[in-house]
């Protein structure tokens, strides 16, 4: 049998895009890669004999088809959310929560009322216009369990060129490909006081392969039946690694900006759930999918989650037994009256609802939809489920999905069947152009390996640099460890260095404005030494960094004075950089960067707290805490309020100082407007949303000195200014003015803005 074929549920190009998290449906036709059939390396199929008899259980289970359920009614809940990941916040791109009423039967067509519908874009809330492709997920008790309606029917699975193929764990094919381990014993509760027994199957590839899973199946041991699963690929899907796709050869890649590759998708869990309907079927209870989609700079964590509420099944033996399913037959002397009846059935009062006229097709099979005459009503219905980020009864919990994910890290790390290995340089990647003051145009290459270890895959990545400008040699060798749940890497290094790392001052965004308008808001030094760091996977917002270094630190000059709109300007220059304290330093910095909600229609806050200490030539230690809030208003308003303030102690070097000005600290002012050992801000905003984005008005404080030095408020800078921000505050353009000395005022273009 041909390895199954995940196929691409219909949605719009958004939702298309979500559910390549589990379909990888959009790789071109021929993206089918080689087959990860590779050797048993040692050590068997099986780690004990109750893995094998588990395992021969649940492969017999699913090789019979499971005709036993003939019609079924069930509520089927949905939540979808996509995000844009940045490192202040994830930022909601689009998210629905729906609920649907499924008449399913096994020979006749499928009749679908529609119950509830929410749909929001970074437009706002609207009524969804088709709502047909917002339901992809009714239940056929003959498809595969484990991949839970992601598949074609049983006789269709052989291999396509336009679909991601998976070598499913319950295939004797494919066997020898997984190590099976007996693990945990869960026991279910019945509502008539008895109890069922389900033992935990691990499953984890001999070789780590984007086709092969690593998880978790809990097995019913006398009937084989699939009670719950925990899963994820086993390596990250690499559009240019695992398939026919090649920047080379293909025209039409070589234009795509590094900017925006490598493709990527880290699916980081699938988790399936069923309970036993009448002591007699398995049915589905929920199915929850994480992942991040990546294209070079963007991000995009997405989520699914879907709850099944059975409201009657019909199964041959009940028929057999002349029993009711609990349904009554609707037959009514007219339409009016049947759609009384079901409106009954879920909202207890009678809601006029329409059959629209022709059927839809899905999944080869006729689908006729019942809508409410008023489509408002669907946003305000009583069966809407809540946002997926909410906990809600029947759904996975956050618990639940936590327990899972640790679940899964424990799991052993699969080796490698290569070593990887891959080389960048240039415009490949976003990271390796930049300009600057220092440097001018400076020009990296990458290239990173992924040996085996005893520990799992060490990826060592090298990078190197040169300035056109400086001609200083820069480069950065790191060896990471990386799991689900955290991050280790060791680094050594001869670099420049912005002081300010948040700011992001040696990233695209700065490198446009300086070799263009002649804008580098960044300070920087050279520093070489060795870090040891610790924080969450890459896939993961960073909310946390441990780092520990050794480092010597020396000043870096102004190299060069081109930019592209001061040609020939014979008086022009940028402006000067600080002069860093030379010497070492031996430290270690804390950070905890929290961020509560996504979504800009609720309250959203974060945390920013820093700690860092250091011995050595410069000895020094400073903190700072700022806060961010961002609460929504009425009539499509909001309010931005952030607050921070920061000393130090032990004479910092002139790199470890506090500095205000640009549009990250102090907006209407120049870089460095003030400096100091200690430093205290405040800002706020008013916007208000329109379709495009939003506008605002806003003002700015902000001090730096000495403590010693302060004496009121009355020392401070003011600015006051307004703004366009789009996708709530992804990009953000502002215009202020200093209102004291030294008065100025500057338009900035930057990203990641808190509203």
């Amino acid at each position: 049998m041909s390895a199954p074929s995940v196929a691409l549920p219909s949605r719009p190009a958004l939702v298309a895009g979500l559910t390549l998290m589990a379909g990888f449906a959009l790789m071109p036709p021929g993206a089918g890669g080689q087959r990860a059939t590779g050797p048993d390396p040692g050590g068997g199929t099986f780690s004990d004999e109750t893995a094998a008899r588990l395992y021969r259980a649940a492969v017999a289970h699913r090789e019979r088809r499971d005709d036993s359920v003939l019609r079924y009614t069930a509520v089927v809940r949905q939540r979808i959310a996509v995000a844009l990941r940045t490192p202040l916040k994830d930022r909601t791109l689009y998210r629905v929560e729906s609920s649907h009423r499924v008449f399913w039967s096994r020979d006749d067509d499928m009749l679908v009322q529609v119950l509830a519908l929410r749909e929001q874009t970074p437009a706002g809330v609207s009524e969804a216009e088709s709502h047909q492709g917002l339901f992809d997920h009714q239940f056929d008790p003959m498809n595969d369990r484990l991949l839970f309606g992601f598949v074609e029917e049983d006789d269709d699975l052989g291999e396509r060129d336009d679909d991601f193929w998976f070598e499913h764990p319950l295939f004797h094919e494919y066997a020898a490909g997984y190590r099976f381990t007996t693990g945990d014993t869960l026991t279910l509760s019945l509502p008539d006081g008895r109890s069922v027994r389900a033992i935990e199957l691990q499953v984890v590839p001999h070789v780590a392969d984007v086709h092969r899973m690593t998880g978790s199946l809990w097995i019913e041991p006398e009937t084989g039946a699939l009670v719950r699963a925990a899963y994820r690929l086993a390596d990250t899907f690499d559009a240019f690694r695992d398939t026919d796709l090649s920047e080379e050869e293909d025209d039409d890649l070589r234009w795509i900006p590094g900017l925006f590759k490598p493709w990527t998708v880290d699916l980081n869990l699938i988790a399936v759930d069923y309970a036993l309907w009448d002591f007699g079927v398995w049915l589905p209870r929920s199915m929850r999918m994480e992942g991040v989609v990546s294209a070079g700079i963007l991000r995009a964590p997405a989520t699914i989650d879907i709850g099944y509420r059975m409201e009657s099944v019909l199964t041959r033996q009940a028929l057999e037994e002349n029993a009711d399913d609990g349904l009554r037959e609707v037959r009514f002397r007219t339409r009016g009256e049947a759609f009384a009846y079901l409106s009954e059935l879920s909202f207890g009062q009678e809601v006029p609802y329409v059959l629209e006229p022709g059927w839809s097709e899905h999944d080869g099979r006729r689908v006729r939809y019942l809508v409410p005459e008023d489509p408002r009503f669907l946003a305000e219905s009583p069966e809407l489920p809540p946002p997926v980020w909410e906990d809600a009864p029947g759904f996975a919990s956050n618990a639940d999905v936590e327990e899972l994910f640790d679940r899964l890290a424990a799991l052993p790390t699969p080796p490698s069947a290569q070593v990887p290995y891959t080389f960048r340089w240039g415009t490949q990647r976003p990271d390796l152009m930049r300009y600057n003051r220092v440097e001018a145009l400076s020009v990296g290459a990458r290239a990173q390996l992924r040996p085996q270890t005893f520990v799992g895959p060490l990826p060592v990545t090298a990078t190197a640099r040169l300035g056109v400008a400086d001609l200083e040699p820069n480069g950065h060798v790191e060896l990471a460890h990386e799991n689900l749940e955290r991050r280790v890497s060791v680094g050594l290094y001869h670099e420049l260095a912005a002081i300010d790392e948040d700011a992001r001052h040696l990233g695209i965004g700065n490198s446009i404005l300086a070799a263009t308008v002649g804008r580098d808001d960044g300070d920087y030094y050279r520093r070489s030494g060795a870090t040891l760091e610790w924080g969450p996977p890459t896939a993961e917002r960073r909310t946390f960094r441990l780092r520990g270094y050794a480092e010597y630190h020396r000043a870096a000059a102004v190299e060069t004075d081109f930019s592209l709109f001061h040609i020939g300007a014979d008086s022009w220059s940028f402006r000067d950089n600080i002069v860093a304290d030379e010497g070492w330093e031996y430290g270690a910095l804390v950070e905890l960067t929290p961020w509560w909600g996504t979504d800009p229609n609720l309250v959203q806050a974060g945390l920013d707290l820093s700690l860092q200490a250091a011995t050595g030539d410069l000895e020094y230690a400073r903190g700072s805490l700022v806060g961010r809030l961002a609460i929504p208003l009425p009539e499509d308003l909001r309010v931005a309020l952030e607050a921070g303030a920061g000393t130090s102690a032990g004479g910092p070097p002139a790199q470890r100082l506090w500095y205000l000005g640009g549009p990250s600290t102090l907006r209407g002012y120049q870089p460095r407007a003030q400096a100091g050992e200690s430093f205290g801000r405040a800002r706020a905003a008013l916007a208000r949303a329109f379709s495009f984005g939003s506008l605002s008005v806003f003002s700015d404080f902000g001090w730096a000195g000495d403590r010693a030095d302060f004496i009121s408020f009355d020392d401070g800078l003011y600015s006051l200014g307004a703004g366009l921000s789009i996708l709530d505050g992804l990009i953000r353009l502002d215009a202020a003015w200093g209102l004291r000395e030294p008065r100025d005022f500057r338009v900035d273009l930057y990203l990641d803005a808190i509203l």
